[in-house]
């Protein structure tokens, strides 16, 4: 089952591919627009849930964007979340002034941004009185070793190496941590790892 529909606005191809990816692999329905203005086409064609809006963009910017979404009743509480190369305070402030709901500078971990993306998602759903309310089991000291070390990028084989373990045990270990954290794949334990703040 999807989580949600996520519009990623971002000029730079290659980020709104690697954006996509990491949000496909995570259970979100991705849409994408190279510009502003493709972003306003885009939200009038579709219902998201959330918008990640790259602020430096052609056309339209993502402040002009947010500033038009933000004046019509029926995206008004659409939450977004700022991407920018643009790190000074006044931008930040203005960004989040304007209607933003948290804001990252680049270059970011695309696995932060899915846990923000995450958290946004599950405060809204609480705030329309959705239940979202999940517990997860904890991790033993070597399952905690094991995903810090799949943060790192460290594979199965080199995770056996670093903990005198037979890659076999690894693999074990990771299907514990996946139900534990109820999720389905490493990128999800990680994102996961990261909201509840494992690692």
């Amino acid at each position: 089952m999807m989580k949600g529909k996520i519009l990623i606005a971002e000029d730079e191809k290659k980020i709104r591919s690697l954006l996509r990816l990491y949000l496909e692999q995570n259970e979100y329905t991705v849409i994408t627009a190279k510009n502003g203005r493709v972003a306003l086409e885009r939200m009038k064609e579709n219902t998201v849930d959330l918008i990640v809006l790259d602020i430096l963009m052609p056309e339209l910017s993502g402040l002009d964007v947010c500033k038009e979404l933000r004046k019509n009743y029926k995206y008004k509480d659409v939450p977004v979340i700022y991407l920018s190369s643009l790190n000074e305070k006044q931008s930040i402030i203005s960004g989040l002034e304007i209607g933003g709901d948290d804001y990252m500078t680049k270059p970011f971990d695309p696995n932060e941004l899915v846990a923000r993306v995450n958290a946004i998602l599950r405060r809204t759903k609480n705030n329309r009185g959705e239940k979202t309310d999940i517990y997860y089991e904890d991790l033993t000291f070597q399952e905690t070793q094991i995903v810090e070390l799949m943060e790192r990028g460290f594979t199965n084989k080199e995770i056996a190496l670093k903990l005198s373990l037979t890659e076999g045990t690894v693999k074990v270990y990771n299907h514990t941590i996946y139900q534990k954290l109820q999720v389905r794949n490493r990128t999800q334990a990680i994102v996961r790892a990261k909201e509840i703040q494992l690692i």
